[in-house]
Protein backbone atom coordinates (compact mmCIF):
# COMPACT_ATOMS: atom_id res chain seq x y z
CA UNK A 1 0.00 0.00 0.00
CA UNK A 2 1.34 3.48 -1.42
CA UNK A 3 0.79 6.76 0.17
CA UNK A 4 1.07 9.90 -1.06
CA UNK A 5 0.96 13.39 0.68
CA UNK A 6 -1.76 15.53 -1.24
CA UNK A 7 -2.99 19.17 -1.20
CA UNK A 8 -6.66 18.33 -2.06
CA UNK A 9 -8.76 15.22 -2.53
CA UNK A 10 -8.70 15.16 -6.41
CA UNK A 11 -5.57 13.04 -8.58
CA UNK A 12 -5.26 16.39 -10.84
CA UNK A 13 -4.08 18.02 -7.16
CA UNK A 14 -0.34 18.41 -6.71
CA UNK A 15 1.54 16.20 -4.23
CA UNK A 16 1.93 18.28 -0.72
CA UNK A 17 5.68 18.67 -0.27
CA UNK A 18 5.13 18.50 3.39
CA UNK A 19 4.38 14.95 4.66
CA UNK A 20 3.03 15.67 8.29
CA UNK A 21 1.49 19.45 7.38
CA UNK A 22 -0.16 17.44 4.14
CA UNK A 23 -4.10 17.84 4.82
CA UNK A 24 -4.72 14.64 2.75
CA UNK A 25 -3.07 11.31 1.73
CA UNK A 26 -3.37 9.47 -1.23
CA UNK A 27 -3.45 5.64 -0.66
CA UNK A 28 -3.74 2.74 -2.84
CA UNK A 29 -2.39 -0.69 -2.85
CA UNK A 30 -2.95 -0.44 -6.80
CA UNK A 31 -6.60 -1.98 -6.97
CA UNK A 32 -8.47 -0.05 -4.52
CA UNK A 33 -8.02 4.07 -4.04
CA UNK A 34 -8.56 6.45 -1.52
CA UNK A 35 -7.88 9.99 -0.02
CA UNK A 36 -7.58 9.91 3.84
CA UNK A 37 -8.07 13.06 5.78
CA UNK A 38 -4.44 14.00 8.24
CA UNK A 39 -6.46 15.56 10.97
CA UNK A 40 -3.08 16.87 12.54
CA UNK A 41 -2.32 19.00 9.64
CA UNK A 42 -2.37 21.70 12.09
CA UNK A 43 -1.66 20.43 15.55
CA UNK A 44 1.34 22.08 16.92
CA UNK A 45 3.16 19.51 18.66
CA UNK A 46 3.88 15.67 18.08
CA UNK A 47 2.57 15.67 14.63
CA UNK A 48 4.64 13.41 12.58
CA UNK A 49 4.19 9.78 14.84
CA UNK A 50 0.52 10.74 15.02
CA UNK A 51 0.49 10.81 11.13
CA UNK A 52 2.46 7.98 10.98
CA UNK A 53 0.41 6.16 13.02
CA UNK A 54 -2.46 7.07 10.87
CA UNK A 55 -0.65 5.46 7.66
CA UNK A 56 0.15 2.41 9.74
CA UNK A 57 -3.32 1.90 10.62
CA UNK A 58 -4.41 2.33 7.00
CA UNK A 59 -1.53 -0.37 6.09
CA UNK A 60 0.43 2.01 3.92
CA UNK A 61 4.11 0.55 3.54
CA UNK A 62 5.57 3.34 1.26
CA UNK A 63 5.03 6.86 1.35
CA UNK A 64 5.90 9.19 -1.22
CA UNK A 65 6.40 13.11 -0.09
CA UNK A 66 8.47 15.84 -0.62
CA UNK A 67 10.19 16.55 2.66
CA UNK A 68 10.84 14.87 5.89
CA UNK A 69 11.84 15.76 9.37
CA UNK A 70 14.00 13.39 11.51
CA UNK A 71 10.74 12.92 13.82
CA UNK A 72 8.78 11.97 10.99
CA UNK A 73 12.17 9.78 9.24
CA UNK A 74 12.49 7.71 12.97
CA UNK A 75 9.01 7.00 12.98
CA UNK A 76 8.84 5.99 9.36
CA UNK A 77 11.72 3.89 9.59
CA UNK A 78 10.00 2.46 12.92
CA UNK A 79 6.93 1.24 11.39
CA UNK A 80 9.45 -0.09 8.21
CA UNK A 81 7.21 2.57 6.19
CA UNK A 82 9.62 3.48 3.04
CA UNK A 83 10.22 6.69 2.05
CA UNK A 84 10.04 8.01 -1.19
CA UNK A 85 11.21 11.79 -2.03
CA UNK A 86 10.62 13.50 -4.53
CA UNK A 87 11.30 17.34 -5.00
CA UNK A 88 9.57 18.44 -7.96
CA UNK A 89 7.35 21.06 -6.68
CA UNK A 90 3.67 21.47 -8.21
CA UNK A 91 3.81 17.94 -9.46
CA UNK A 92 0.32 15.91 -9.40
CA UNK A 93 -0.81 13.16 -7.81
CA UNK A 94 -1.84 11.27 -11.11
CA UNK A 95 1.77 12.11 -12.48
CA UNK A 96 3.53 11.07 -9.66
CA UNK A 97 1.54 7.75 -10.23
CA UNK A 98 2.88 7.00 -13.67
CA UNK A 99 5.81 7.98 -12.60
CA UNK A 100 5.95 4.87 -10.15
CA UNK A 101 3.69 2.74 -13.06
CA UNK A 102 1.17 2.34 -10.29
Amino acid sequence: MIAISATDKKLTAPMDLRFGRAPYFFVSDGEESRFIVNPYCHEEHDVAPRVVKLLTEAKVDKIITGEVGPKAHASLQKNKIQIIMLDEERVKISQVLRKIKF
